[in-house]
C-alpha cells in the first residue's frame, strides 16, 4: 500500500473558505429584495430586481447546501488527520522534554558531584596543587521549563514543565496549534504518591479526563515505566466512552532504544451510536536516531478490526475479518 500524505492545513483552509462563501451566499439570499421606485429610479428596475431574486433564490439555497457539505467534508478530513498528527506530536514533544529534563538532571548531578569531590580532596589534602584537580564540568544553568517546536509557517508545539521541591515534574502541559486555527491541548498533573490526572481537548473539541498510576524502576541497563490508566471521553454531542489499559515502556540506558506497549479496552458508541467494545494493542519502537515504528491493532467484538502502522510519520492501514488472530490483513479501502 502506498504511503499516505495529507495536507490537513490546506483542507482546513478550504473548509473555512467554503464556510465563509456559504455565509456570503446566504446573506445575498436573505438580503433586501423589495425596492420602491424612489430607491431604484423606475418601476421596470423594481420588477427586474424582484424577478432576479425570484429566479435565483432556489439556486442560492442549493449553493448554500453544497458549500455546507463541502465545508463539512474538508473540515472532517482535516481534523481527523490533524488529530492523528497531534497525538504523535504530543507524545514526541513530551518525550523530547523528558529527555531534555533527564539530561539536565544528569549534568546537574555531575556538576554537584565534582564540587563535592573537590571539596573532599581539599580537606584531605590542603596543599594539593589545583592543576591536579579534574576539570570542572560545565554548569547546567537553570532547569528547563519550556520546549517549543515551530516549523516557521505558523504551526507550533509547546510543552511546559512545572517542578516540585524534589526536582520532579508536577505538571506538564502541551499545546499544539496550526496557522489555520486547529488546536489541541493536554495537561497532566503528577502527585507524590505516583498517581496522576490529566485533561486533554482534541482538535474536534472532545474532552478526555484520565487518572492513573505510574511507577518506574531503573537499573544501569534499563529504565522501565508502567502506567495503569482509565480515561473517560465526552464528545461535542455528549456521547461518552471509557478506556482502561496498561502501558509498559522500557528504555535501554546505553543505546537509548525504547520499546513501549499499550493494551487497552474501549467501551462506547460506534459511528451509528450502538454500544461496542474494542480491544486494542499499540507497540512503539524508537531507536537512538529517532527512527520510530508504531503498530496499532484494534479488534471489535465480532473479531474483525484494523491495523495501522506508522513509520516515521508515514501511515499504512489494513482491515481483517480475523484481526483477533492477527491474520487475513488486506489494504484498507478508501470507503471503509
Amino acid at each position: 500500500m502506498s504511503d499516505i500524505a495529507v495536507d490537513y492545513e490546506l483542507l482546513n483552509d478550504v473548509a473555512q473558505k467554503a464556510g465563509k462563501l456559504k455565509e456570503e451566499v446566504k446573506q445575498a439570499r436573505e438580503s433586501k429584495q423589495e425596492y420602491s421606485v424612489d430607491e431604484v429610479g423606475s418601476r421596470t428596475a423594481v420588477t427586474a430586481i424582484r424577478k432576479y431574486y425570484s429566479t435565483w433564490k432556489g439556486s442560492f439555497k442549493r449553493s448554500e447546501e453544497k458549500l455546507e457539505k463541502l465545508k463539512n467534508l474538508y473540515d472532517g478530513v482535516a481534523k481527523k488527520w490533524a488529530d492523528w498528527d497531534f497525538d504523535l506530536a504530543n507524545k514526541a514533544a513530551k518525550q523530547s522534554a523528558q529527555i531534555s529534563s533527564d539530561l539536565w538532571k544528569a549534568r546537574d548531578k555531575e556538576w554537584n558531584a565534582w564540587h563535592e569531590a573537590v571539596e573532599q580532596a581539599k580537606k584531605e589534602h590542603p596543599d594539593i596543587d589545583p592543576s591536579l584537580l579534574p576539570k570542572e564540568p560545565e554548569k547546567p544553568g537553570e532547569r528547563p521549563h519550556e520546549w517549543t517546536t515551530d516549523d516557521g509557517h505558523g504551526n507550533k508545539t509547546t510543552t511546559t514543565y512545572e517542578y516540585g521541591p524534589d526536582g520532579e515534574p508536577t505538571k506538564i502541559t502541551t499545546t499544539m496549534e496550526t496557522k489555520t486555527g486547529l488546536k489541541s491541548t493536554d495537561t497532566t498533573n503528577y502527585h507524590p504518591d505516583g498517581t496522576y490526572d490529566s485533561k486533554s481537548t482534541d482538535v474536534f473539541g472532545n474532552v478526555t479526563n484520565t487518572t492513573g498510576t505510574s511507577s518506574t524502576t531503573e537499573t544501569t541497563e534499563h529504565k522501565t515505566t508502567t502506567d495503569d490508566f482509565k480515561s473517560k471521553t465526552k464528545d461535542t454531542e455528549g456521547n461518552e466512552s471509557t478506556t482502561t489499559g496498561t502501558t509498559t515502556s522500557v528504555t535501554d540506558q546505553k543505546t537509548g532504544h525504547r520499546d513501549t506497549k499499550t493494551t487497552y479496552t474501549t467501551v462506547g458508541p460506534d459511528e451509528d451510536g450502538n454500544e461496542q467494545t474494542v480491544n486494542g494493542t499499540t507497540h512503539s519502537s524508537v531507536d537512538l536516531n529517532g527512527h520510530e515504528v508504531t503498530t496499532t491493532i484494534e479488534v471489535k467484538e465480532d473479531g474483525s478490526g484494523t491495523k495501522t502502522v506508522v513509520t516515521d510519520g508515514k501511515t499504512e492501514e489494513w482491515t481483517s475479518d480475523d484481526a483477533k488472530g492477527d491474520t487475513g490483513w488486506k489494504p484498507k479501502k478508501s470507503d471503509d
